[in-house]
């Protein structure tokens, strides 16, 4: 099983890269190597494996025999480049020529041997590729030809504008007149549009509305649902056909001959291809991971989740449910993810997480006349993202061989019964496996499986999720606090402090953030600029003192100057092109883009999705990453159209109670130009 001739032929598919590279060394010094370094490769994976499996009591481990070959497919790799190398260094050495030429086997097991200890040695503290393979957010635009599970959930949560929400307001009879006048003023200056979602039992109905309208002087009686049912059908009915939608475009991606794209009306991206059910050889979610501050039932919104979607392997699936942390969540739910794929790489597993971050509106609208606590009112709006992230690297020569190796294990087994039994039957004597057993498996050296996830990503994680936590602190701690007033209604509590809360936040993840991904010209830049700084405040308190020597007055002496008061900032706009901020307000991207310096345009998309869609929680950041794909914010720094080009670096950023602040930095390995259908009506406006 280990001659060449078993190989396909090189006229037949472009050969591997490291057969090119033996063809372009000293055939006398690397042909005799060639067969030996892939063989005592295989074979040592394969003694490993029968260990493995005597240790355990003759159970096939499940993670061994993937794990053991990725290493010795990618430690054969190492061994053939350092054949080639070791012909080009000895080309004049004749000594070592007729060495290699009289020892072929031990030279190879000498080259395996140092490449198994470089691997292990190098993969100590290496991170892990992470990708985000797609994406979806939640559309609650109803359109003629929408599926039965979009038009459902159109019925469910509908369009409010401030006129209907004051509308709602007054029709409850709850509030007192100096609370209403205050939701009004908000309203006003929140700089939502009239455009965002509600839960249609919060808010007047069309004919209720009307009859408002037509006899303002009788409020129509209206009594708001906050029921736990009617709570679940918001979350089911927001995520589950963005979950659907997303995974069917996935498998349609995978197996593009099993599926046909249905495109809906006014939705450019493509639509949803036909359903999953029934298609075996669709590939396996192995983790889902929710995210919703507010609402955290039993059983818990993964389960929902899972029972909702009825995945062919759900009794294998981890689900994670995180509550209580506020809008920056989703990405505390990346970071969850990111160490799930982690783990899973060091374990040698393929490992796909899908990611779904919302917020429920249904219980959390507060009925009471504390005005801290009606803020919330006019800012959260209904929204959701689906994420799907994967580990599954791109196919390479390493990749290749180990799904060489990994066929020849399944042909032994096959001829032996067993895997322990072909395991020892291919150490013994593998070309004792029959013809009829090669041609009938050569569907596994070259499985048709699709493209890799990492082919078909859009990004991938720069480097692990930056998270900042300032809950040791009492007043950031207390900023953002679920709480009752004095009547016992149930609320959050927004205290004043909280803007000086997240400035803080916000200032110590950059300050982790900035050597990860500023260039060092920018570095360098910033660093003088503190310099200057400092050497500017230390000369103003020597002339300070000397005033105060001479008796000037002190009060005035002292009194903070505007250069006093400068603080250097770093120029993020050289190390990210789109910038998709939390959308937790006008006074939130007011205030970021004070302190970070940055234009208008940088911030045209995350002002537009919270005029379009409001502060969605967690799923902010996913609106304005759709809203920069989509091309809709044409005085962005990306230009009318331009969408997202590979090589552009996305910042996330997020706000949270407790007060945290965290921040994912992502990079785009294609570019992406899609319409999303969230963000067709916005661009046909």
């Amino acid at each position: 099983a280990f001659r060449v001739g078993s190989y396909p032929r090189l006229d037949e598919q472009p050969p591997p890269s490291f057969i090119k590279g033996y063809l372009a060394v000293l055939e006398d010094v690397v042909s005799p190597l060639r067969v030996p370094i892939y063989a005592t490769a295989i074979a040592a994976g394969i003694v490993a494996v029968v260990a493995a499996t005597q240790a355990l009591g003759g159970e096939a481990p499940t993670n061994a025999v993937p794990m053991t070959l990725r290493l010795l497919a990618a430690v054969a790799n190492d061994a053939a480049v350092w054949a080639q190398r070791l012909a080009k260094g000895v080309e004049d050495n004749g000594g070592i020529v007729a060495a290699v030429k009289a020892h072929p086997q031990l030279t190879a097991v000498v080259l395996v041997v140092l490449a198994i200890l470089r691997r292990l040695m190098s993969a100590r503290g290496r991170r892990a590729r992470v990708f985000l393979v797609d994406f979806e957010v939640t559309d609650m635009h109803a359109r003629p030809g929408d599926d039965k599970a979009v038009y459902a959930a159109s019925k469910l949560v509908g369009q409010c504008s401030n006129k209907r929400f004051v509308q709602s307001i007054l029709a409850s009879q709850v509030f007192d007149e100096g609370a209403i006048n205050f939701q009004v003023k908000v309203s006003e200056r929140s700089g939502l549009g009239d455009d965002t979602f509600l839960p249609r039992c919060l808010f007047l109905s069309d004919e209720a509305a009307n009859e408002y309208d037509r006899n303002p002087s009788e409020s129509p009686e209206f009594t708001p649902s906050q029921s736990i049912d009617k709570a679940r059908e918001e979350f089911l009915h927001l995520v589950v056909p963005t979950c659907r939608k997303l995974l069917a475009r996935y498998a349609a991606q995978k197996f593009p001959a099993r599926f046909v794209s249905t495109t809906h009306s006014g939705d450019a991206s493509g639509g949803a291809p036909k359903a999953l059910d029934g298609v075996p050889d669709v590939p396996l979610i192995g983790a889902i991971v929710t995210n919703c501050s507010l609402f955290t039932p039993t059983p818990s919104l993964s389960a929902m989740l899972l029972n909702a979607l009825q995945l062919p392997n759900g009794a294998h699936v981890r689900t994670y449910s995180l509550g209580g942390m506020g809008c920056s969540a989703g990405l505390i739910a990346l970071d969850l993810a990111d160490q799930l794929l982690q783990a899973a790489t060091q374990r040698g597993e393929v490992l796909r997480v899908l990611v779904v971050s919302t917020e429920n509106i249904t219980q959390n609208l507060f009925y009471g006349n504390e005005r801290c606590m009606l803020l919330p009112n006019a800012l959260f709006r209904c929204g959701a993202a689906c994420i799907l992230m994967s580990n599954e690297p791109p196919t390479t020569a390493a990749g290749a061989a180990y799904g060489a190796a990994r066929a020849l294990l399944r042909i032994a087994a096959a001829c032996t019964g067993t895997a322990a039994a072909g395991a020892a039957h291919l150490v013994s004597g593998g070309s004792r496996v029959t013809a009829r057993a090669l041609l009938g498996a050569r569907s596994l050296f070259l499985p048709s499986r699709g493209p890799s996830d990492s082919a078909l990503a859009l990004y991938e994680l720069r480097h692990a999720v930056v998270r900042t936590n300032l809950a040791a602190d009492d007043k950031a701690y207390r900023c953002v606090w679920q709480g009752e007033d004095g009547d016992g209604n149930l609320g959050i509590r927004l205290e004043k402090n909280l803007m000086a809360a997240a400035g803080k936040a916000m200032s110590r993840n950059i300050t982790e953030l900035g050597p990860l991904v500023l260039p060092w010209s920018e570095q360098i830049r910033y660093l003088i600029s503190l310099v200057l700084l400092w050497n500017e405040k230390r000369r103003r308190r020597s002339q300070l003192k000397k005033k105060a020597a001479v008796g000037e007055d002190s009060a005035t002496a002292h009194a903070p100057t505007k250069e006093e008061k400068k603080v250097a900032v770093p120029d993020f706009t050289t190390a990210f092109r789109h910038f998709c901020i939390h959308c937790g307000g006008r006074g939130v991207l007011d205030e970021v883009e004070k302190q970070l310096k940055l234009s208008e345009g940088t911030m045209a998309a995350s002002r537009l999705t919270l005029k379009s869609f409001g502060n969605t929680s967690s799923s902010s950041v996913w609106y304005s990453l759709a809203c920069h794909e989509s091309g809709v914010a044409a005085s962005g720094p990306s230009g009318d159209g331009r969408g997202i080009r590979r090589g552009d670096v996305i910042w996330q950023l997020g706000f949270g109670s407790g007060f945290k602040a965290n921040s994912a930095v992502w990079v785009a390995r294609r570019d992406v130009r899609r319409l999303h259908s969230a963000w067709s009506e916005v661009a046909q406006q």
